[in-house]
């Protein structure tokens, strides 16, 4: 895309969108946010969610909110289904449908809790059958003693320690 595309947006306000609109300007806006644009010399520029949003013509806070109600139709329905419709009727959607909507995401971050936990039970046996085949190659018992330290056999990462813990929704701690 070139920056030379988003010259001529109407500043006219529109009341309220179509849905496949709104859709469309929340892809265009974070592409333009993720991949960025090609300026007039023929380099590529990136741009922070404000500037990205000013190209697009939609204030940066409505194509937020744009984006978490796609996301919460998206656990329930398909968002296809509502072409035609406005972001008035999604709205709507969402108030009749909140106790779907929440089961639907608690079983949502239950399955990336699960994948996350699979993903450091499969580190650390790696980590436990590596060490193994060292002990069982080394002679000096020393040396595996200080290996054995707590602090290098359960030497977790922050990142791995992250638990999905947002909007009343508590899943359980890793604990090893």
């Amino acid at each position: 895309m070139y920056t030379k595309d988003f010259q001529d947006i109407d500043s006219k306000r529109v009341k309220e969108r179509l849905v496949e609109n709104a859709y469309d300007k929340v892809q265009i806006w974070r592409k333009i946010f993720l991949e960025g644009l090609i300026n007039e010399k023929g380099e590529k520029q990136y741009y922070t969610l404000n500037e990205a949003a000013n190209f697009v013509g939609i204030p940066k806070k409505t194509l937020e909110d744009y984006t978490q109600i796609f996301h919460k139709v998206g656990l329930i329905a398909s968002l296809f289904d509502f072409y035609g419709k406005k972001m008035g009727f999604l709205r709507h959607f969402i108030r009749k449908n909140k106790s779907k909507i929440r089961k639907a995401l608690i079983a949502e971050r239950l399955k990336q809790y699960e994948r996350k936990r699979e993903k450091l039970l499969q580190k650390k046996q790696a980590q436990c059958s590596n060490f193994l085949e060292e002990f069982s190659s080394t002679k000096d018992t020393e040396s595996i003693f200080e290996k054995i330290s707590d602090n290098n056999i359960y030497n977790f990462e922050s990142e791995e320690l992250d638990v999905y813990q947002e909007s009343r929704v508590f899943l359980p701690l890793l604990k090893f």
